[in-house]
């Protein structure tokens, strides 16, 4: 992706996603294609993991499921290389409705990392992108999945204070160690209960 497509993007999602507050239609059930040719090694059961984990905290609000299509998929999942990025989502909206009818999600495969930080960059990455896909704004909370990151170290802080939690790879997604901040639960049940 180049750096002025994913300047555009990245305004794209920080500037409309607030003011408009679209989201999918409620009890929707959203097909997900995560393309695996670039993925890097576990990329896309991470992927799978932060789509189970935002389906979980939806409670029923919708359901975020795999598509083996990118034509069954109104949300597309790409691994991509970039220098400047962890990820970047583009949602398009009906006006009409304000609601999300597509989206693509991009996620940095080129994660300069030990395995296990790669995997929780990857995993918080597709966590905060689905967040956006969903119709989340960020926050300014840095406990929060949606933080925006504004300080040049943010994103070594944040993966950090989460990798702590973690005792191995496998507890990455699960309950104990979801990414998700109670503020973060909140904010998606109250978008989708509008």
């Amino acid at each position: 992706m180049k750096p002025a497509l994913a300047l555009v993007l990245s305004l794209v999602v920080s500037q409309t996603a607030p003011l408009a507050s679209p989201h999918w239609a409620r009890g929707e059930v959203i097909r997900v294609w995560i393309d695996t040719r670039p993925a890097p090694e576990d990329g896309a059961r991470l992927v799978e993991r932060a789509m189970r984990t935002w389906t979980a905290a939806a409670a029923g609000r919708f359901t975020l499921t795999r598509a083996a299509s990118p034509d069954d998929a109104p949300i597309r999942v790409f691994f991509i290389s970039s220098d400047t990025n962890y990820g970047e989502t583009a949602p398009h909206v009906d006006r009409a409705n304000r609601r999300i009818v597509s989206a693509e999600v991009a996620i940095n495969a080129d994660v300069p990392a030990e395995p296990l930080t790669a995997r929780i960059i990857i995993y918080l990455t597709a966590l905060h992108e689905l967040g956006h896909a969903l119709g989340l704004a960020h926050t300014d909370e840095f406990a929060d999945i949606m933080y925006r990151f504004r300080r040049p170290d943010d994103g070594e802080r944040y993966f950090g204070g989460f990798r702590q939690h973690l005792r191995s790879a496998d507890e990455i997604g699960s309950v104990s160690a979801s990414g998700l901040s109670p503020a973060d639960v909140a904010a998606l049940r109250q978008l989708y209960d509008r």
